[in-house]
């Protein structure tokens, strides 16, 4: 590759000549150019010599202890030394700076040292004229060279002075004239100072020659090169020619001028001149000479060269479709390569870098020769390794020309050897002029900068002068705008920005930092160049561009200048990059692979269908070989081949309770065919229906109160192969039945219906073959009630008179397993803790007898009804919850409730409120104990425990539920209550009467215990039966106009029960109203007695004999009943009594059932009245109070 292009000036010893003053003759001058050569080498510096280091270049030596010693004339071109050794360079002692020598150059002895002198010669072939030449030397300590016996320099180095590769002292210029046309002798002598230590007891020599040599040619060259171009001419006037130019113009575009000032009679010389050819194809360089002076000879003043550019490029063609690759990985495929430029060209093939790094690629040919418009066939051969698996690549490859090379062209000029304009500020002090980089953006406008040129600066630099005067400690900000037709010219290519600052600096390409040291180390002195820094061209664009920089020198001197030079691929020159090729490849390496498809392992048909499928879903898939072995027990038979198939199914026969192994061989276009060890599937034939059962985790249950029950299944006998289990319920009497859900294993499942009802569950299978159970009714029925039972009975009253009581059931809401019945009792009159006992008698028919309650106690009855589910309703507590609504002001309750003091508690309610029915019952309401309603707080509700009512307020007396909401009431409650009286009041003990007006009667009496009010009797006398005459609350009683004689009373006390105490104190009143005696007159004038005083004198004494013989009857008989009620009755004769029979007297009553237990027996009598009395039960004898009848007691044992 070549490095950057310059163009340089060369002038040989005539051209001196030329400028040197002479004695002008008369005459005149005829300046002319009559040769222009070019050379189509490299302008670039040529190695000629090779180091030893690097190339292992031979010399031929001699090592001696003086230089005296030398042979004379060693270092002519003449000098024979075909005696000295060849070995090749370096030649030193040991290894020195990492590098090793070739030859063994080592001082020995004391001083006088010995072969402490090397001297060493090296013959080399040059053609050409040399241009400029290096001599680069590695030493120690001392060296002096000579070429073709002149001296280049003499005893460069020092006594420790060390090898470098290059020493700076050991680099020198070497004149052209020193070079021969032909063969040149180097040679050098290389002294060791050879004393103390580190260097100084060190050798070492090696060496290069570079140089640019013209060689004169006629052949093309390639477009982008660059030709060094010789000029040959001067003056042939016999007088000097004044002003002279010469113009060098290429394609009527000037190339270079050169000027000077006179050119001397009679004189000729030849000037050196870089050129570039731009045009593809003919090139004309035209070289014009003129001069200020009197030229008749214009014929030699134009010389014209013809040069031509040529242009290298190739191109491949080949079948741009796919290339399929079967099992074998191998490609083979062939391409035309073609020269479709001017040159003959070395043609090679290579792998693309996108390659695949172990592809095992070859070219056939490669490395060959075309011609130009020449076509050459090439076979590409891959081999792909193992370890790429089947599918889409792409085989890159490039075919590239010999003439690989690049070029330098300057996109930005350095100031120092061209006219180069900038745009330019800088600041007044130390201090930043710009807080941002939009100055060094396209876009920024710096119409108020200055103008300049580079280089900028306050003193020169090594020779080269400022252009452009910066002064002052401060920031120095540039901008140059270059404009780029074409990116593409660069593609491929990069840049090199080579920046002289004094001190420090920053720089940016379209506003973008590349690079720079502002603020950074110590600082640096201007050089060209402080840094030379490649990037890629992705900084610039197409078009305009800005260079911007900004260079600051805190003190000392100020200095910027700046190129950059872009370096790319030749060939861009004419729109010609190497092409890398990509050649689409499928990889089909595997075979194709294929499965019978598993669909189940059962089949319940004997004829089933059998299908397979490809698994790579192959576009290029041949087929299916279809394979079948009997499975019988653990009996395998062999492989049988069905066929060979394009389609995917096939119907298949078997056997049932057979097994079937299947597996398919899938083939390829390309014949690959798929390797399978085992099969793809199996099946079994099984036409049998399967069974199940299905139980509950909790029991066997008929009825429930629970949320819900685990149901529970498993596979029935001779059903293991089950594939599912279909859970299904219906309501008992539905006809169609709802899915619970499928699974697949045995399991259980957690029904909770959210409807109460009685339901019919059930499992069915489906297995795996197909076959589905059949099963009409279900596994279980069970009814599942979450309600609670209610239950009301019949009202009793308020008071018993009995010691049993009967309940009865009035309504239930549904069948019941029990009735938990429970009572407590009080005294009557009391409240107190209740204390709560159960009562285990049966109901029978929906009723119950409770036998000897106790007399004067309060009874209170609650009941807990319990359905068959189990749900129970209990009173202690109830809980009932309601919707309330605006059409009501209070709660009816269910039950009535206790008060507070009965259950040990201050209140016995427990009221809350969901307000907006979100479920949570957030207001809890406090119950009001007073009387006066009107005293409620706005959260209070009062209880009517005697009606059983809740009632609320408005809302400020007392709560008011908003509608809507829901209430939830807690609280104990009971039945029925009633209080059991089977005493009858005290009978009346103290009673009087007072007589007024002769026959009007006031009778009165204090009231007994327990009497509510009054029967009032009456009867003529002993033998007619007691007349009842009036009822009274009062405690006296008034008869009027009462006859005169005797009149018989008695007072009956009642209770509250209706119960009668006929025992008055004297068990009767008698009351006497005396006749008004009214005389009479006779006619003798005597007193006469009245016939009415006659007649009731006979009645009295009736009336008192009759009153006598009952008196003593009495008693001698003692007839007279010891119970609670005294009823007189008529009297019957001693004879008719005593006559009367045994046994009749004890049918003469029965007792009335249930009685007998009792305080108080109930009598009835059957002979008499058939009325009901009550009695005693230890007489013996008793009389109906009706109508008197007597008889014995019909007790047992009486």
């Amino acid at each position: 590759m070549k490095s950057r292009l310059w163009v340089f000036l060369f002038l040989t010893a005539a051209i001196a000549v030329m400028l040197s003053t002479s004695q002008e003759a008369t005459g005149e001058a005829d300046p002319f150019v009559d040769e222009v050569l070019y050379s189509s080498s490299s302008v670039e510096e040529n190695t000629i010599i090779l180091s030893g280091r690097d190339n292992a270049t031979y010399y031929r030596y001699l090592i001696i202890d003086d230089y005296d010693d030398s042979p004379e004339n060693w270092s002519q071109p003449g000098f024979n030394d075909s005696g000295w050794v060849i070995a090749a360079a370096p030649f030193g002692d040991r290894e020195y700076n990492n590098v090793d020598p070739n030859t063994d150059w080592d001082t020995t002895g004391s001083s006088p040292y010995d072969d402490d002198i090397i001297l060493i010669r090296h013959k080399f072939q040059l053609s050409g004229v040399v241009n400029s030449a290096e001599i680069n030397v590695a030493f120690a300590n001392y060296c002096t060279p000579f070429l073709n016996g002149n001296l280049i320099y003499s005893e460069r180095g020092g006594n420790s002075h060390g090898m470098e590769y290059w020493n700076d002292d050991g680099t020198e210029t070497i004149p052209s004239t020193m070079f021969n046309d032909g063969e040149n002798v180097l040679a050098v002598y290389g002294r060791d100072y050879v004393y103390g230590s580190g260097n100084q007891n060190r050798q070492w020599l090696d060496l290069q020659m570079t140089a640019q040599v013209f060689k004169a040619t006629n052949d093309s060259i390639i477009l982008g090169d660059t030709v060094l171009v010789a000029i040959n001419g001067g003056n042939h006037g016999n007088t000097s020619a004044n002003n002279f130019t010469i113009n060098v113009t290429a394609n009527n575009t000037l190339v270079e001028a050169f000027y000077f000032e006179t050119v001397a009679a009679d004189s000729s010389s030849s000037l050196w001149m870089a050129w570039t050819p731009e045009l593809v194809g003919l090139n004309q360089l035209d070289v014009q000479i003129s001069c200020d002076c009197n030229d008749t000879n214009l014929s030699n003043n134009l010389f014209t060269m013809n040069l031509t550019t040529l242009t290298y490029s190739l191109e491949a063609s080949f079948d741009d479709g796919i290339i399929v690759v079967n099992g074998s990985r191998m490609v083979d495929f062939s391409i035309e390569v073609q020269n479709t430029g001017d040159l003959v060209d070395n043609v090679s093939l290579t792998p693309s870098e996108s390659m695949f790094g172990n592809w095992n690629i070859e070219f056939t040919p490669n490395d060959f020769l075309l011609l130009p418009g020449q076509t050459k066939s090439v076979t590409i051969t891959v081999l792909i390794p193992d370890s790429y698996s089947d599918g889409f690549y792409n085989l890159s490859f490039d075919v590239e020309s010999q003439y690989d090379n690049v070029v330098t062209k300057s996109l930005l000029k350095r100031g120092s050897t061209n006219d180069v304009a900038w745009r330019w500020i800088n600041s007044t002090g130390s201090s930043l002029l710009y807080n941002n980089t939009n100055w060094t953006k396209l876009s920024f406008n710096d119409t108020s900068w200055s103008d300049g040129s580079t280089p900028f600066g306050d003193t020169d630099l090594g020779g080269t002068d400022y252009k452009t005067f910066w002064d002052g400690d401060n920031y120095a900000y540039f901008r140059h705008i270059v404009d780029i037709p074409d990116m593409g010219l660069y593609e491929g290519g990069f840049m090199s920005i080579n920046v002289a600052t004094n001190n420090y600096g920053d720089h940016y390409i379209n506003g973008i930092y590349v690079f720079g040291d502002m603020d950074e180390g110590s600082g640096h002195g201007a050089e060209y160049w402080n840094e030379e820094f490649q990037v890629y061209i992705n900084y610039l664009n197409q078009g305009p561009n800005v260079i911007a920089s900004v260079v600051s020198n805190p003190s000392n001197t100020q200095w910027f200048d700046q190129e950059i030079m872009m370096t790319f691929p030749q060939s861009n020159l004419w729109g010609y990059n190497t092409v890398t090729y990509d050649v689409p490849i499928y990889l089909d390496s595997t075979a194709p692979t294929s499965r019978v498809n598993e669909e189940g392992f059962y089949r319940n048909n004997l004829t089933f269908e059998v299908k397979w499928r490809s698994l790579t879903n192959s576009e290029d898939l041949e087929g299916y070989y279809i394979y079948y072995l009997v499975k019988e027990g653990s009996t395998l038979g062999d492989w049988t081949l069905l066929g060979f198939f394009t389609n995917n199914s096939i119907n298949f026969t078997g056997e049932n309770g057979l097994t079937y192994r299947f597996k398919s061989i899938s083939l390829d276009t390309l014949g690959n065919l798929e390797k399978k060890g085992t099969y793809d599937t199996e099946m079994r034939v099984d036409m049998e229906n399967p069974k199940s059962t299905l139980w509950l985790a909790e029991g066997d249950l008929e009825f429930t109160n629970l949320d819900g029950v685990t149901l529970k299944w498993k596979p029935g006998d001779n059903s293991s192969d089950i594939l599912e289990y279909f859970i299904e319920y219906r309501t008992v009497g539905d006809e169609s039945w709802e899915n619970l859900g499928s699974f697949t294993a045995i399991g259980e499942y957690w029904f909770s219906p959210e409807i109460d009802g009685q339901y019919e569950i059930r499992s069915r299978t489906v297995d795996f073959a197909g076959n589905s159970e059949d099963k009409d009714s279900g596994d279980l029925i069970i009814t599942f009630d979450r309600v609670k039972p209610s239950l009301t009975l019949a009202a009793i009253d308020s008071l018993t008179g009995g010691g049993d009581l009967i309940l009865a059931i009035e309504y239930t809401s549904e069948n019941l397993s029990q009735i938990k019945l429970e009572y407590a009792r009080l005294p009557e009159g009391t409240e107190d803790v209740l204390v709560w006992d159960s009562i285990d008698e049966e109901w029978d028919n929906g009723t119950l007898e409770i036998r000897n309650l106790v007399d004067g106690y309060t009874y209170y009855f609650r009941t807990n009804p319990v359905d068959l589910a189990s749900n129970e309703n209990p009173k202690h507590p109830l809980e009932f919850t309601l919707l309330w609504n605006s059409n009501m002001t209070t709660i009816e309750l269910p039950a009535v409730p206790l008060k507070p003091v009965m259950i040990g508690k201050i209140r016995n309610m427990e009221l809350t409120v969901d307000e907006d029915l979100n479920g949570v019952y957030e207001r809890t309401l406090e119950e009001f104990t007073g009387t006066d309603l009107s005293a409620m707080k706005a959260n209070q509700y009062w209880v009517d425990y005697d009606n059983a009512r809740v009632i609320f307020g408005d809302g400020t007396d007392g709560y008011l539920p908003p509608t809507n909401s829901s209430i939830s009431i807690v609280y104990h409650a009971y039945d029925l209550i009633t209080t059991i009286d089977t005493t009858p009041a005290q009978s009346v003990e103290i009673i009087e009467y007072l007589v007024e007006d002769r026959n009007n009667v006031t009778i009165t009496w204090e009231k007994p215990q327990d009497a509510t009010s009054f029967i009032i009797e009456n009867r003529k006398n002993f033998t007619t039966p007691w007349i009842a005459i009036d009822t009274t609350e009062s405690l006296e009683y008034h008869v009027t106009n009462l006859s005169s004689g005797y009149h018989y009373y008695r007072i009956i006390s009642v209770d509250r029960m209706g119960y009668t105490n006929s025992e008055m104190e004297g068990e009767m009143m008698e009351i006497f109203i005396e006749a008004e005696i009214i005389p009479s007159t006779v006619d003798s004038g005597s007193e006469k007695i009245a016939p009415e005083l006659y007649l009731a004198a006979v009645v009295l004494l009736a009336v008192a004999t009759s009153s006598a013989f009952y008196m003593l009857r009495g008693r001698e008989q003692d007839l007279q009943p010891e119970g609670s009620v005294l009823v007189p009755v008529e009297v019957e004769s001693p004879s008719e009594q005593i006559s009367e029979d045994v046994d009749e007297r004890k049918n003469v009553f029965s007792v009335k059932a249930g009685s007998e237990f009792s305080k108080q027996v109930i009598f009835i009598c059957e002979i008499g009245c058939q009325s009901e009395f009550s009695g005693d039960d230890d007489d013996e004898e008793i009389m109906c109070p009706h109508c008197g009848m007597i008889g014995d007691t019909p007790l047992t044992g009486k």
